[in-house]
């Protein structure tokens, strides 16, 4: 019985059950604290206008969201309505989110009058739903990414960046406690987007173009500026000047593959552009009105490292990842030049915006390239094992430390120890280990100056003394 049992325990993939675990502690994390039961904590900031198309077209049969005139502030019906300067209304974000959160939906609707519910798209069946939808989605996601990762690595290696993936980082946050907003979907679609490149470039299949296709359309439709992933499409197992004119002919010879997968890209994109001239009159509408990008005075400093948000104090074991770059030039450098340039390109990008710090926990809007940055970390760890003891050892004991301070952060977010916004060295300090915040807290926050920051001027202003967050 005993042989039997330890013959078991050899075949289990530590990968395939690291990927099970974290998808049934996500699950746990949300039952726990009941987060269907709350409307307004699911369908929440930007979430209710990645989801309002679902409602207003399905159940409201009004796109141009005239009914929303009928809600007052008290409504537990949740639309945001920007008026474009021909006075009509239209919804601020793009609908590739409604895409996926759709099959999720209409299983909700479903479930709404079956179980006696409010049928209005706002009520527990519909959260439930939204919430198990990024379930869903990650689980496809982490799938992908073992299948990446294995073929490369060791299946230990794998299960530990994985799990360092998803629980040294902000991404476990934003697939539980946050999880119907973009990044655990971006994520996952970054990462089958890779998988389907890599498979593409070794077998031009029309399937595989036209998946690719889809795909980087859902992409580019949930966040327009994520296009850039075709830097992977460009470069991977590009390890010359003359290997990149090889890929560019490679498209030449091919080119109605890539006709193919443009058209399927298109497909994906027309409904958004369809709604726009429905509502506006025009094909493209730049919904964000005051919104913008600063490309001359990008925030990368602050964006990585600012006691408000940055990416590398709450979660320190990206660090990591980045070292990694370096060693995958060494070891597989078919991935290299791929991650380097995405790396650079996107953090330019997204730390342009106006809004540099994202509201919310460790400058959310970078956990996409989390799918890119989970090379160089297993590469890094790799190499790492390979080390002598005492240098082996000390860098897991780092790593594991690292990943262990962005699980503490995750908790004091959570209550509310963290600001979203008004983050300060002296309020970081001040509630360092503490997981509740104290009277003294509030008074060392400072909140930034949204006016001038839309205008590019990036300055903080005093935040109410005293005045904890609602």
């Amino acid at each position: 019985m005993l042989e039997v049992i330890i013959n078991f325990v050899k075949k289990i993939n530590p990968a395939r059950l690291t990927n099970w675990l974290i998808i049934f502690i996500i699950i746990y994390s949300m039952f726990n604290v009941s987060y269907w039961k709350d409307t307004k904590r699911v369908i929440h900031a930007d979430v209710i206008s990645y989801y309002a198309y679902l409602p207003s077209f399905f159940i409201y049969k009004d796109i141009s969201l005239d009914f929303t005139n009928n809600f007052n502030k008290d409504s537990k019906y949740i639309i945001w309505a920007k008026k474009t300067q021909t006075g009509k209304k239209v919804i601020k974000m793009t609908m590739g989110l409604s895409i996926l959160y759709a099959p999720f939906f209409f299983m909700g609707h479903i479930a709404a009058g079956v179980l006696n519910y409010d049928t209005g798209g706002y009520s527990a069946p519909y959260v439930f739903a939204l919430l198990m939808s990024c379930v869903f989605y990650l689980s496809i996601g982490l799938y992908f990414l073992r299948k990446m990762l294995q073929q490369y690595f060791s299946k230990t290696i794998t299960a530990i960046t994985i799990a360092i993936i998803v629980f040294g980082t902000n991404l476990f946050f934003y697939s539980s406690f946050r999880a119907p907003i973009t990044h655990a979907y971006n994520f996952s679609l970054f990462i089958v987007f890779l998988y389907l490149t890599i498979n593409w470039l070794r077998n031009s299949s029309i399937k595989n173009t036209i998946l690719l296709g889809l795909v980087l359309g859902l992409i580019t439709l949930i966040r327009p500026t994520n296009i850039i992933v075709l830097i992977f499409l460009l470069l991977w197992d590009v390890k010359s000047g003359k290997e990149f004119i090889e890929r560019i002919n490679y498209f030449i010879k091919y080119y109605y593959l890539v006709i193919i997968m443009f058209v399927a890209f298109i497909i994906v994109l027309t409904p958004q552009v369809l709604y726009w001239k429905y509502v506006t009159g025009n094909y493209f509408c730049y919904s964000y009105g005051e919104e913008s990008f600063f490309f001359a005075n990008p925030q990368i400093i602050k964006g990585l490292f600012s006691y408000r948000n940055g990416c590398l104090l709450y979660s320190p074991v990206l660090i990591f990842s980045l070292i990694g770059i370096v060693f995958l030039y060494r070891k597989h450098k078919e991935f290299f030049y791929p991650t380097l340039f995405f790396v650079i390109l996107n953090t330019y990008i997204v730390l342009s915006w106006w809004c540099w710090w994202y509201a919310g926990f460790g400058n959310r809007a970078l956990i996409d390239s989390y799918a890119f940055l989970a090379f160089p970390l297993a590469a890094f760890l790799s190499w790492t094992f390979k080390q002598k003891n005492l240098v082996r050892n000390s860098l897991l004991v780092l790593v594991l430390i690292f990943s262990l301070l962005n699980i503490y952060h995750t908790i004091k977010y959570y209550y509310k120890t963290i600001h979203p916004d008004s983050m300060t060295k002296e309020a970081y300090w001040h509630s360092f280990g503490k997981i509740r915040p104290s009277s003294e807290y509030y008074q060392l926050l400072r909140k930034p100056d949204y006016i001038k920051a839309k205008k590019g001027i990036q300055t903080p202003a005093t935040i109410e003394k005293n005045k904890a967050e609602e």
